[in-house]
């Protein structure tokens, strides 16, 4: 599974830091999310996914949905 993150779209709620602190962090500037791990274990793909979905601003999009056991967690390019 690949997860696109476009950090610069981010409303800095922190859904994603409460969901899955293991992964994502706040920018402590703006608020707005940062990846912490960019090959998270295959273990997380349920938090993951929980975050994608639930994120107020959908800032994630997956690509590879059926790629559960290789995650990659990339940042958009601006």
């Amino acid at each position: 599974m690949r997860v696109i993150v476009s950090a610069s779209n981010c409303i800095a709620s922190g859904m994603c830091v409460l969901a899955c602190p293991q992964v994502f962090a706040q920018n402590e500037i703006d608020g707005s999310v940062e990846v912490l791990d960019h090959h998270p274990p295959a273990s997380l793909f349920a938090s993951i996914h929980n975050v994608v979905s639930n994120c107020p601003a959908q800032v994630f999009r997956i690509e590879d949905p059926d790629t559960h056991s290789d995650i990659l967690i990339e940042e958009e390019k601006a």
